[in-house]
């Protein structure tokens, strides 16, 4: 058979046609979902459609580009097996299907039982001081009950209620604190190290970027209910 017609063949294969077009947009369409479970399903599909070409539009099979196809197909499905996982509906104890309602609906409920896992509920006593103005902030809260007051020069800047946070600023800005934080009723928090936050953070950034998105709304809404010197 000489070499030209075999490679006319192989341009003009339906398969290279329909399949490889198919793949590609495929592909095009996991580049712009948002959703990382529909950009893995794209993506092994766009896997899929390619192997008929690579099993039978050429002299002979291409073994390499199939091993490799399913290599990243076999990735992608555990990691779809994951993710299905972590978005697996739950019950939850009374006050933490409270605050994943309240604060986090953003999270799947696996990240939020990530999230959970990490933090640790404190009993605050009245009368307590949680941040000190010009301290370094260690650790990061949200009020589930009771109130807490800002106070900064002798007078009340802010009165926090349960759903808010305490330390944002400073988890996100990686400053001291500008204000005290009183506890002015007994109170219960959720409280998060910083640092270990961070390293969640760093090893997950689809959360990482809903988690910043849900402080940057909190710190927006302290700032057009008390003005600019809210919190640490």
């Amino acid at each position: 058979m000489p070499q030209s017609w075999l490679i006319a063949s192989v341009i003009w294969c339906p398969c290279v046609t329909d399949m490889v077009h198919l793949a590609n947009v495929l592909y095009l369409c996991s580049y712009l979902v948002r959703d990382i479970l529909w950009l893995r399903v794209l993506t092994i599909l766009a896997g899929l459609s390619l192997l008929p070409f690579y099993g039978s539009c050429s002299d002979h099979i291409l073994w390499a580009p199939i091993a490799w196809n399913l290599v990243f197909m076999t990735v992608n499905l555990v990691q779809i097996g994951i993710l299905i996982h972590e978005r697996r509906p739950q019950l939850l104890a009374g006050p933490e299907q409270a605050l994943y309602r309240q604060v986090f609906p953003d999270l799947t409920p696996g990240e939020f039982r990530r999230l959970m896992k990490l933090g640790e509920w404190r009993e605050i006593a009245n009368g307590s001081t949680i941040v000190r103005r010009d301290s370094v902030v260690l650790d990061m809260l949200v009020l589930r009950e009771g109130r807490l007051e800002v106070r900064a020069a002798g007078g009340v800047i802010a009165r926090l209620k349960p759903g808010q946070f305490v330390g944002e600023m400073s988890f996100l800005s990686g400053e001291k604190a500008t204000a005290d934080v009183i506890a002015t009723e007994p109170s219960r928090v959720l409280a998060w190290s910083q640092e270990s936050l961070n390293e969640l953070l760093e090893k997950k950034p689809a959360l990482a970027f809903k988690i910043r998105g849900i402080l940057g709304r909190d710190v927006v809404a302290k700032l057009r209910a008390h003005g600019t010197g809210v919190a640490g």
